[in-house]
């Protein structure tokens, strides 16, 4: 019976995990716009249409070199790979690549 719970109890991780982390998606992109007052950015979304997202309060960015950045390190036609939830048009972490 122990054995039972164990494999039920794993298998509802396994689900809730999937369901958690599916709102989440990488992508990469290049900015287009970005205006730092109201922390909202457009970027050409891959290579194919421009869209506006919003970045989070605490977002996370990554420089070329690996250093930790800031949104005003962020310029027009940086290409970036974003990590964010598509739906929600909300941006959680910025990597950029030159």
């Amino acid at each position: 019976m122990k054995t039972i719970y164990s494999k039920v109890l794993a298998v509802l991780i396994i689900f809730y995990t999937s369901v958690l982390s599916a709102a989440t998606s990488e992508f990469v992109a290049e900015i287009v716009n970005l205006d730092i007052e109201t922390g909202e950015v457009t970027m050409l979304y891959m290579h194919m249409e421009e869209m506006d997202f919003r970045l989070a309060y605490d977002v996370n960015i990554r420089l070329a070199n690996g250093e930790k950045g800031a949104v005003a390190n962020l310029r027009k036609g940086n290409q970036i790979t974003a990590a964010g939830d598509s739906d929600k048009k909300v941006i959680y972490a910025i990597r950029v690549h030159d």
